[in-house]
């Protein structure tokens, strides 16, 4: 496994394994209303594009096959962390915030913060993070609870 910034081209790959994870592994704690508005079916290209050339995210790949990704911005947050909904519970997720970690040090960072959906909030509790509140987040009349969390780096 390879874990590098994205390259040009891959912004839709890295979309459509956020859209069928969130549909596939996070519909156990959020309503199909919430998912819809969180990961929406079309494809918007212009927003993906822009997003990625700011946040820069950090890929997972197995050869040509895309694993997972996170974004870590200026201050710490963690924006987007996805892995393959085929493909958890294989290291995939640890690699990258082991990678995350390295980025954090090696910009000063004292922390990594995130607001982590009720289905990762184990993933990050084991990647050493800890939980400070319950948020909740509305958009599009639809609201899902969400954990800030944070770890020291």
């Amino acid at each position: 496994m390879e874990i590098r910034k994205i390259r040009s081209g891959e912004t839709s790959s890295i979309w459509r394994l956020f859209h069928d994870t969130v549909h596939s592994i996070n519909q156990a704690d959020y309503s199909e209303q919430a998912l819809a508005v969180l990961a929406p079916d079309q494809y918007d290209e212009p927003r993906w594009v822009s997003r990625f050339i700011r946040t820069q995210p950090l890929v997972a790949m197995d050869g040509n096959l895309l694993l997972g990704f996170a974004e870590l911005g200026e201050d710490g947050r963690i924006d987007m962390f996805y892995v393959h909904h085929q493909h958890q519970g294989e290291g995939i997720g640890r690699a990258l915030m082991q990678r995350l970690r390295a980025e954090a040090a090696s910009r000063g960072l004292s922390r990594l913060y995130c607001e982590a959906s009720i289905t990762a909030q184990p993933f990050f509790e084991n990647m050493g993070f800890v939980s400070l509140e319950q948020r909740e987040l509305a958009r599009q009349g639809q609201v899902w609870k969400v954990i800030l969390m944070e770890s020291k780096t």
